[in-house]
């Protein structure tokens, strides 16, 4: 019986590898019996279950793909192309544009192994996908489940405070790999390759993780000290594991609330209330309120201003930072402002309190001492100026040898350098 059994699953699995998705799912719906078969043969070569907003690598199981050779991974009963590795022309490409757009900037191609990664996957990206490589006669499929859950796992913090993410591993096998990314960016920011004694972390691509991070070897946590509101994000670890055949995704979304800042401006001139960050995507909503009322905000890249009478066409938005400007300021603005940021992937929340101040008595006094003091510095030029006259006059001229006219003309009666010339 056993006998039998073997044959068949080998029969079988050698005509299966040579099916499509679509022919294999039409045989199942002609044939009922055939469901025996396909459970005998184990079509399905592996069965994986993720988490909405994780990711999963499906491995094709190659360890290099040889020249001439031309890998593909389809999708659905209808065994749609959505990536394609061509080694003959060197070409990776996964097709974003088909099913609708359903995988539109969530699909990575190892162009080594030609494993698939499917990003911040969801729903409707349950199914059947099929890896085939001509060179190989590789045909291999992959039952994928997405099970609905959060988005990700909420953190919120203080500036100045550590926080730790967990990858809720008790101990990391001889042969795991752990690699955390921030923000989608494609280089790790903290990896650990167990197999080869490695662990590393970055200080990311503009310096912002420089001696924040801090990975625990044993488990593979991050943790990120001092932490600061340019540090706010997503944060992502891909677990690959010896006791599981595919990646494990997580993903942390974090937010740090920074301190109240305070500013002191005085009326008339302007301020600028700074958020930190080098750059706000054009997909971030963001709100500035004044007290209860929303008086500017960016969404989708277009800025907003409310017709406030107290802010009338005084307020300036930087596109970029989000940062706000108020010009000439009144007694009026001063109060609470406070910055929201929300997005898919983190909130941001930021106070600020400004007071605008007007010219004090103080003020006047330190004009009036100035003026003084500019008054009594001409005097004392004037006066300097005229002895360094009568000085050349005692030198070279004699008021006896001199006619009385030239003297005139020079020292008019009753000037101040004539009295000086007549008591020197």
């Amino acid at each position: 019986m056993y006998i039998y059994i073997y044959v068949y699953k080998y029969i079988y699995n050698f005509l299966i590898c040579r099916m499509t998705v679509y022919n294999r799912i039409c045989l199942i719906l002609s044939c009922p019996f055939s469901y025996c078969f396909f459970f005998f043969a184990g079509v399905f070569d592996e069965s994986v279950s993720v988490k909405e907003g994780d990711s999963v690598t499906l491995h094709s199981g190659l360890t290099g793909i040889q020249t001439d050779d031309v890998l593909q991974w389809r999708f659905g009963p209808q065994g749609t192309l959505i990536a394609q590795i061509n080694r003959a022309v060197n070409k990776s490409i996964t097709f974003d544009d088909v099913l609708e757009g359903r995988f539109r900037s969530r699909l990575k191609l190892d162009s080594q192994t030609g494993d698939l990664t499917v990003r911040n996957i969801r729903t409707e990206h349950s199914g059947l996908y099929e890896v085939t490589s001509s060179k190989h006669t590789l045909n291999k499929m992959f039952d994928v489940s997405v099970v609905p859950v959060d988005d990700v796992k909420s953190v919120s913090v203080l500036v100045g405070d550590s926080v730790t993410l967990q990858t809720d591993l008790t101990e990391i096998q001889r042969d795991d790999e752990i690699q955390w990314r921030f923000e989608h960016q494609n280089s790790p920011i903290a990896e650990i390759i167990r197999k080869a004694r490695k662990i590393s972390t970055y200080d990311g691509p503009d310096g912002r993780f420089r001696h924040s991070l801090q990975l625990d070897y044993m488990t593979g946590s991050l943790t990120i000290k001092n932490i600061g509101i340019r540090h706010s994000g997503l944060y992502e670890v891909d677990i690959s594991t010896s006791s599981s055949k595919h990646t494990i995704h997580k993903s942390f979304s974090v937010t740090v609330s920074g301190e109240m800042k305070s500013e002191t401006v005085k009326e008339g001139e302007s301020v600028t209330l700074r958020t930190g960050f080098t750059e706000v995507q054009i997909y971030d909503f963001m709100t500035w309120m004044f007290g209860d009322t929303i008086i500017a905000e960016i969404n989708k890249g277009a800025q907003l201003y409310d017709d406030d009478e107290r802010f009338r066409d005084r307020l300036q938005l930087d596109n970029q930072t989000g940062s706000l400007t108020i010009t000439n300021c009144t007694i009026s603005n001063s109060g609470l402002y406070e910055l929201n940021i929300n997005s898919n992937r983190h909130n941001v929340h930021q106070r600020f309190s400004v007071t605008v101040s007007v010219p004090g008595p103080s003020d006047k006094t330190a004009w009036i001492i100035g003026t003084i003091l500019l008054v009594l510095v001409a005097a004392a030029a004037s006066v300097i100026y005229c002895l360094y006259i009568s000085k050349l006059k005692r030198r070279h001229l004699s008021c006896q040898d001199k006619e009385k006219g030239t003297l005139d003309a020079l020292f008019p009666k009753g000037g101040l350098c004539m009295h000086l010339l007549c008591w020197s």
